[in-house]
């Protein structure tokens, strides 16, 4: 019975001297795997963008529709302007089909915008034969192709209104929603604001009420006209 009692406790040390081993082993290997995960452990920064939080002015100045901080020249029938405030409202189906180029031809020269040699379509204004406003493809690089518009597929129009204009904004305003309203007729489409939701009664008043605001500030006395 002694030499039985001997051998188990001699089999219980030599177990537990195993198990402490084992788990420094085990420990140590733990510990070894952890120090060169961190030492390999990669960052993701792109070479050509070391800050991607960062962003790229110049490409988002290309998609304000609404501000222009820099001003543009607009050379409207040889009388030279400073361009610094830009309307926009869009025109698209309200089906999932594009336009017919025939169809949004004839529709905007029998509205009185007629296609210049830059391929945008220009409304005039009557008096003084200037610029009210201009209707350019959706699709960039945003202008229409004369020789080919007749057969091009169109998703959508972008109606722009360059300020300060050579006559009075809000008349001229008035006049390209009264317009754009029979476009949207006639082409079965809807009215978008330039961020592209749908133009409700509100955010035209709003619209309308920038185009004021906008008068008032640069202290412009243009005549109006019927």
């Amino acid at each position: 019975m002694d030499e039985i009692r001997w051998v188990l406790i001699i089999s219980g040390i030599v177990l537990i001297v195993g198990i402490i081993i084992y788990e420094n082993h085990l420990k140590s290997i733990l510990d070894k795997t952890s120090k060169d995960s961190e030492k390999i452990e990669p960052t993701f920064q792109s070479e050509s963008n070391p800050d991607s939080s960062e962003i790229n002015e110049e490409q988002l100045g290309s998609y304000s529709d609404n501000n222009i901080d820099n001003e543009i020249d607009v050379d409207d029938h040889n009388i030279k302007v400073k361009c610094d405030h830009v309307i926009t409202v869009r025109l698209t189906p309200i089906d999932p089909v594009p336009f017919n180029g025939n169809q949004v031809l004839k529709i905007l020269n029998g509205n009185g915008l007629s296609l210049d040699d830059s391929g945008i379509f220009n409304y005039l204004d009557k008096h003084n034969k200037t610029k009210l406003f201009s209707a350019a493809n959706l699709v960039e690089p945003g202008v229409f192709d004369e020789q080919n518009i007749e057969n091009e597929k169109i998703p959508g129009l972008s109606f722009f209104m360059l300020m300060p204009l050579c006559s009075n904004e809000i008349n001229a305003f008035d006049e390209m929603m009264m317009i754009l309203k029979r476009i949207k007729t006639s082409l079965k489409a809807e009215l978008l604001d330039d961020a592209g939701s749908t133009l409700s009664i509100q955010r035209e008043r709003y619209i309308r009420e920038e185009v004021i605001e906008y008068m008032l500030k640069s202290k412009k006395n243009s005549p109006t006209y019927d």
